[in-house]
C-alpha cells in the first residue's frame, strides 16, 4: 500500500440506505454529523421499494392515489433530512427512490454514483431484521459505516482493532483524520493468543503470555513507524484463549466507553492471530450498539459488483 494512499482519508461522496421507519430518523441525524465531520460533498438517500405500482382495484378504489408513489416517498424523506441537515449547507443532499431488490439497486448505485461510502442502519428492536446491512457489508466495493438505533451524538472515543497489516493502517489514518476533526481520543487494540505448543519450550502459560505481549508491543511500534501514523496512540494488548476475539472487542468497547470503531476489512494471512476480515464481519452480527466503520480500499469485491451489472 502507497504511503500517499493513507492521506488520502477523505469520503466525498456516500450513500446511505432507508427504509421508511423509525430506524431513518437514527441514520440520517448520525448522517448529518458524518458529513460534517468528513467534510461529504454529496450525500445520496435511497429508497428501494420491491414495487412502486399500486394494484388497478385499489386505484379504483381511491383514485387520490394517483400521485406517483415514488414522489410521495421522496417529499416525505425530504422533510425528515430538512431537520437534521439544515445546518449542513456544504454537503449536497440527493434523494433516490427505486424500484426492485434493495440489495442490488444500492450496490449497483454504489458502483453508477461512485460512492466512497455507504451508511446503513442496524437493527435490535426497531422493526426489520436488518440483514440487508450485513450482505451489503460482505459485498460492498467501498467503506461501509453501520449506525446502531439511538446512535451517539458525538464522537469523540475512536477504537481501531489492529493486526499490524496494511489494512489495519488504513483504518487507523482514518481515525486520526475523524479525530482531527472532532477532538476524538483514538486508541488501538491487539488481541494476542499464546501458540499451542508453548509448553515444548519449558514456559509456563503466563511466561509465554508475556513474551508474546512484548513481541505485538514492539510489532505496534514497528507499525506505526513504517506507515508513518502518530506515534504517541496508546495500544491495548488483550491475550485471547477461547478464539473469538470479537468477545472481547465488544466488552473492551462498551467498558471504555468507545462510541466509534473503525476496522479494516481484510488483514493478514491466515497465520494471523486476530483476522481482520473475519473479525469485522463478526461485528456487523455481534456488537449492534457502537456504530461501526469498516474501511475498505475502493473498488474491492469488484468481481461481484462487475458481475451484478451484468445482470
Amino acid at each position: 500500500m502507497d504511503l500517499q494512499h493513507l492521506k488520502d482519508t477523505r469520503f466525498k461522496r456516500a450513500l446511505a440506505g432507508l427504509d421508511l421507519t423509525v430506524m431513518d430518523d437514527h441514520v440520517i441525524r448520525y448522517a448529518a454529523m458524518i458529513c460534517q465531520v468528513m467534510s461529504i460533498e454529496k450525500m445520496f438517500f435511497v429508497h428501494v421499494e420491491q414495487s412502486l405500482e399500486l394494484p388497478e382495484k385499489v386505484l379504483k378504489e381511491y383514485p387520490d392515489l394517483l400521485a406517483p408513489l415514488d414522489e410521495s416517498i421522496k417529499g416525505d424523506l425530504q422533510k425528515k433530512i430538512n431537520r437534521y441537515f439544515a445546518n449542513v449547507p456544504d454537503t449536497e443532499v440527493i434523494i433516490e427512490v427505486k424500484e426492485g431488490n434493495p440489495i442490488d439497486k444500492i450496490l449497483r448505485l454504489t458502483v453508477i454514483k461512485e460512492i466512497d461510502l455507504i451508511l446503513m442502519g442496524r437493527k435490535i428492536s426497531l422493526k426489520g431484521s436488518g440483514i440487508a446491512s450485513s450482505r451489503i457489508a460482505r459485498k460492498s466495493p467501498c467503506s461501509l459505516l453501520l449506525i446502531p438505533e439511538d446512535p451517539p451524538e458525538v464522537i469523540d472515543n475512536i477504537l481501531v482493532p489492529s493486526d499490524f497489516s496494511e489494512h489495519s493502517a488504513l483504518a487507523l489514518a482514518y481515525a486520526e483524520r475523524i479525530a482531527e476533526n472532532t477532538q476524538a481520543k483514538v486508541s488501538c487494540i491487539n488481541v494476542y493468543k499464546v501458540p499451542s505448543g508453548y509448553h515444548t519450550t519449558g514456559r509456563s502459560h503466563q511466561e509465554f503470555a508475556a513474551i508474546m505481549e512484548k513481541h505485538a508491543s514492539n510489532d505496534y511500534k514497528d507499525f506505526l513507524k513504517k506507515y508513518q501514523l502518530k506515534e504517541d496512540t496508546p495500544c491495548h494488548f488483550m491475550l485471547n484463549d477461547d478464539g473469538d476475539p470479537s468477545r472481547f472487542l465488544y466488552q473492551h468497547s462498551t467498558s471504555a466507553g468507545i462510541n466509534l470503531i473503525l476496522i479494516g476489512s481484510r488483514g493478514r494471512t491466515s497465520a494471523a492471530v486476530m483476522l481482520i476480515g473475519s473479525l469485522a464481519e463478526k461485528l456487523t452480527y455481534m456488537d449492534r450498539s457502537i456504530p461501526l466503520l469498516i474501511i475498505k480500499e475502493k473498488g474491492e469485491n469488484m468481481s461481484f459488483i462487475e458481475a451484478l451489472m451484468r445482470i
